[in-house]
């Protein structure tokens, strides 16, 4: 039976699943590149533990709002609120509701009433809820500890109900920022599945009313290729264009460091990794703010400017602090738009064929990279990317052959295009649309030379 999927919607080429045969191109897993100073760093006498992203950025539109966990040293967890025009200069808005030192001139947001402690924080956005739209979800201390849900009707100001929900969980664990399939979902350290391996976990468990949980499923665990020492810390997920995207929180024992590796799956629940399991966000150089401990929010990525934009927690020390205090701050790592992984071909022209496909309608739209070099200019490109139609049975439909297609010379990330990441394709000078095959069980043919293919997609009228 010939695929489908919806038509506006990337098929990212992150692994096979669109990829039926092929030569001379293989699969190339990005980076995201860090903006090279903090955006958010610890400058209130309530926050002089480095504040770090145990938390959530949603975005609301005209601005973003970030939830983030930091304490000081004689005092207790707090959960803290910050928001931003442009995503790089923060506001810490007086929320007035909580007191610190005699006074609520502050931007604490959350702090557990009877002075216990609170870790892990996670907001979930539930626009289904008029009443209550947003719920946050964390872990607490104590002889009750656990996971705890809490609602509000502004993400400021809380009500704390439903309380404990999950006891005796572990102390980092992470929530969707938005329902999967009308349910909402907690992926974090299962007491019984911890137990029975011995190391750090991920299980999954969701629930219609946050109260009533899942038996958790056991998602993510080291395997025979990490090493000995390795533990996954913690994981977050989110729904990405055609897929589920995430990440692993590595927790490296010796030496103790924590880093994000990229995380894929169709379900949410069969998780798969890269290969050969990069970091997706590098450490800082030494003694850098971050140089020791980097992980995202449970949050999808901002879309901006034609980029993601994913918020990041740095560390100058992971479980044992090298200096009176742990220093460290948020940060931004940037990447194109279905940025993740991307198949290339090199000098020599290279091509790939999808398995057949029933054409949702819509002109083709590719996202594309044409240079033999993704370090030079943006706009310097000497490769190109044709694409051929066949019919399922593997022949040439006329008028749609690659010598037929106009040919993309081009990186569709450029500035000059402004925030969209992809560029149609024609045949016969700009005469024919893959919108005639509408509904109709077709094969694409992608041929490249010296390019970078991101994604795909059929464009939604």
């Amino acid at each position: 039976m010939p695929k489908t999927f919806p038509a506006g919607e990337s098929q990212l080429l992150i692994d096979d699943t669109w990829i039926a045969d092929g030569t001379k191109v293989g699969r190339v897993f990005h980076q995201a590149r860090k903006y090279p100073d903090p955006i958010l760093v610890a400058d209130k006498p309530w926050e002089r533990f480095c504040p770090v992203i145990y938390g959530t950025v949603l975005d609301a539109g005209d601005r973003l709002r970030i939830w983030y966990k930091t304490r000081t040293f004689d005092s207790v967890h707090k959960i803290c609120y910050a928001e931003s025009v442009d995503g790089i200069t923060w506001e810490k808005p007086d929320l007035g509701l909580i007191e610190y030192e005699g006074s609520k001139d502050n931007n604490i947001s959350i702090q557990h009433p009877e002075g216990i402690m609170i870790d892990g924080v996670g907001i979930i956005e539930d626009p289904e809820d008029a009443e209550w739209p947003f719920k946050a979800v964390f872990w607490q201390a104590g002889p009750k500890r656990g996971m705890c849900v809490i609602r509000s009707k502004d993400g400021l100001a809380w009500d704390w109900n439903p309380g404990l929900v999950l006891p005796d969980w572990g102390d980092r664990n992470n929530c969707m920022s938005r329902k999967d399939n009308g349910k909402y979902v907690i992926l974090g350290r299962s007491p019984g599945l911890t137990k029975k391996y011995g190391v750090r976990i991920v299980a999954r468990t969701e629930s219609e009313d946050l109260v009533h949980w899942s038996e958790p499923t056991l998602i993510l665990k080291p395997d025979t290729e990490d090493d000995a020492g390795l533990q996954f810390y913690s994981a977050v997920a989110f729904r990405y264009e055609s897929l589920y995207l995430g990440f692993i929180e590595r927790m490296h024992v010796c030496p103790d460091l924590l880093d994000t590796e990229l995380i894929y799956s169709h379900d949410g629940w069969d998780w798969r990794r890269t290969r050969p399991r990069p970091r997706f966000i590098e450490w800082g150089s030494p003694r850098r703010w971050d140089d020791t401990w980097l992980f995202v929010g449970t949050n999808a990525p901002i879309r901006r400017t034609g980029q993601l934009w994913f918020y990041y927690s740095g560390r100058s020390s992971a479980h044992g602090a090298a200096y009176p205090e742990n220093h460290g701050a948020l940060g931004l790592a940037l990447l194109r738009t279905d940025g993740f992984a991307s198949m290339q071909a090199k000098e020599k022209e290279g091509w790939i064929e999808t398995p057949p496909m029933r054409w949702p309608g819509g002109d083709l739209e590719v996202n594309v990279d044409c240079r033999r070099d993704l370090t030079q200019h943006y706009s310097t490109c000497s490769g190109e990317l044709r694409v051929e139609v066949r019919g399922p049975s593997g022949r040439t439909l006329k008028g749609y052959s690659a010598e037929d297609c106009a040919i993309v010379r081009r990186n569709t990330a450029s500035r000059k295009l402004g925030s969209d990441s992809h560029v149609p394709v024609f045949w016969q000078d700009g005469k024919r649309s893959m919108n005639r095959h509408q509904g109709k069980a077709v094969r694409l043919v992608f041929h490249m030379r010296d390019a970078h293919l991101y994604s795909f997609r059929a464009r939604q009228e």
